[in-house]
């Protein structure tokens, strides 16, 4: 099995939008990652869920009654919630309002429209920073897959692996010597995309491949079925 670091733990995040199809949609993406998360619809419902058992806020700022930024003034100046990570995801995309967002003690600011895996990503960076949570890898011989970063790299050098080529490896090293049909990697890494055959994890397999180099000999294609991972002796080449 490849080596792991620190698992999921029960960190707490508090999702604050007024439109409720983006709460749902970055909610279910940070559960999926393990996270248990609370939701708020505006300003006033934010301030009333913002505890000290709250690890990390989502805050938008076009919010009615209370907006994002007083919402985010207020929380700095208690004492119980002045540290709670606060990340803007806010659909204004000006210079001087991601400044402001800072400047009042927010710690990042993202502008929508914007993937839930990149807001997972930022998420994770800035636990990281906060020391909530660690970072978590994985290791097999001289690949190691930064699960909260999104990159692999190889004996120490990144691979520049695309969303899609990342999400492929993390899937198969996390299930090594188990064979997956190519419906089976579809209906994983592109979940409900459109306009996908069969082909397409061929494709991405191929170009995994030429940028893991003679590594690629761990990805092994089982006729009639799909691809696995193989690790140490059973990894042939070709």
């Amino acid at each position: 099995m490849p080596n792991t670091t620190s698992e999921p733990s029960d960190i707490h995040i508090l999702v604050v939008d007024d439109e409720e199809d983006v709460v749902e949609v970055v909610s279910h993406f940070l559960e999926q990652e393990g996270y248990t998360v609370q939701k708020a619809y505006d300003g006033e419902e934010a301030l009333e869920k913002a505890s000290p058992d709250i690890d990390l806020i989502l805050l938008d700022i076009m919010l009615p009654g209370v907006d994002g930024y007083e919402v985010c003034r207020r929380l700095r100046t208690r004492v119980e919630t002045e540290t709670i990570p606060i990340i803007f995801l806010s659909a204004k995309i000006e210079e001087e309002d991601q400044v402001k967002g800072l400047m009042l003690g927010g710690d990042d600011y993202l502008t929508k429209p914007v993937s839930p895996q990149v807001i997972v990503a930022h998420v994770k960076a800035v636990l990281r920073r906060s020391g909530v949570e660690e970072s978590k890898t994985l290791q097999v011989d001289t690949l190691t897959i930064y699960e909260d970063e999104y990159r692999a790299s190889l004996e120490g050098k990144d691979l520049g692996l695309t969303l899609t080529e990342f999400e492929l490896v993390r899937y198969l090293v996390r299930h090594p010597r188990k064979a997956f049909t190519r419906q089976q990697l579809l209906e994983t890494i592109w979940k409900d995309a459109m306009m996908v055959t069969e082909r397409t994890v061929d494709a991405h397999i191929k170009n995994l491949r030429e940028k893991l180099g003679s590594f690629a000999r761990h990805i092994q294609t089982v006729r009639g079925v799909g691809y696995r991972f193989v690790q140490g002796d059973e990894a042939e080449e070709g």
